[in-house]
């Protein structure tokens, strides 16, 4: 299988010069933890993702910082043809959450993330037999009393 076959085509982008919180508001708007960052001359030259961005305590960074500063340059991408195993591996030697998906004429094509893949291993794994019994594994947790607020007050 190759990345074509599982990428997201419709690639949300930012670019270099935008205000990294308007990068976190659409982030949050369209539920995505990732943008592709897209330089002058309309190339990829980066990733910013939600982590990047310092999540939700970080409102004061954002403002007074352009997405050049918080992303990832970008170094590792994905062509359309790269099977699938290949860029799951790139992903994970490289502890990165997506791949922009590059054409050779380096056109942006799409972007694999880590979800595309949970998908696709989602959709392999079939589901039990029906009428086939399935054993869990049950733990049994002993419950202990606790005092409740009145009993404490009574005793002080």
């Amino acid at each position: 299988m190759r990345v074509k076959e599982i990428m997201t085509r419709r690639v949300q982008t930012v670019a270099h010069n935008e205000n990294a919180e308007a990068a976190w508001n659409l982030m949050r708007w369209k539920r995505i933890h990732h943008l592709v960052v897209i330089g002058e001359g309309g190339d990829v030259v980066g990733v910013v993702s939600a982590r990047d961005l310092g999540g939700r305590d970080r409102d004061e960074i954002r403002r007074m910082r352009p997405i050049s500063a918080m992303m990832t340059a970008y170094a590792v991408k994905a062509t359309p043809d790269m099977p699938v195993r290949q860029a799951a591996n790139v992903m994970r030697g490289w502890n990165i959450g997506c791949l922009p998906v590059i054409e050779p004429d380096g056109k942006l094509a799409g972007i694999v993330t880590v979800s595309d893949l949970l998908r696709l291993l989602a959709e392999q794994v079939s589901p039990p037999a029906r009428g086939k019994q399935t054993t869990h594994v049950v733990k049994t947790m002993k419950v202990l009393k606790t005092k409740t607020p009145k009993a404490r007050r009574a005793r002080a």
